[in-house]
């Protein structure tokens, strides 16, 4: 028996006897965990990561693409643009003269309306004033001839007289 327990203390202290248990372990566990499913289901995982990465990459590529296609001609759209404004700002300030022109000839009209008017009221008071000054001196200039010449007035009695009878 003492061989017995030699030759198990020899098997048991050897690293072969060790190895197949430890492989005995390891084959009972894989069997258990069932790390074949485990180990393909996240083979799979990385998989679909890898393709999701790359759908992400052709999107983003293609996005690229068309941002890269949208400012391609952004100058000269830029400019296009800026030349339209230019244009219509031309347009308005056109338009801008052209109505202030219209409306400077209008007020001028009107100013020389009022002139008009204004030089008719002041021509009509200048005569009215005028004739009021003729009639008074005329007046006076007659009061004098028949102050100085009484036989002027005789006469233009006579004629007053005269006249009447025609009418």
């Amino acid at each position: 028996m003492n061989e017995l327990l030699n030759f198990w203390n020899l098997i048991v202290e050897s690293n072969t006897f060790n190895f197949v248990v430890l492989i005995l372990i390891f084959a009972i566990l894989f069997k258990k965990i069932n790390l074949s499913d485990t180990i393909e289901k996240i083979r799979l995982d990385i998989v679909n990561t890898i393709d999701y990465a790359k759908k992400e990459q052709q999107e983003a590529k293609n996005k690229l693409t068309g941002a890269q296609k949208a400012i391609e001609h952004i100058d000269e759209d830029i400019k296009g643009r800026l030349k339209e404004a230019s244009q219509r700002a031309e347009g308005i300030s056109k338009q801008i003269s052209e109505n202030t022109d219209a409306q400077v000839k209008l007020i001028e009209k009107n100013i020389e309306r009022v002139i008009t008017a204004e030089e008719k009221t002041l021509s009509a008071q200048m005569s009215e004033k005028t004739l009021k000054s003729s009639v008074a001196i005329a007046q006076e200039q007659i009061k004098n001839m028949l102050e100085s010449n009484p036989e002027l007035h005789n006469k233009f009695i006579d004629e007053s007289i005269e006249n009447l009878d025609k009418v």
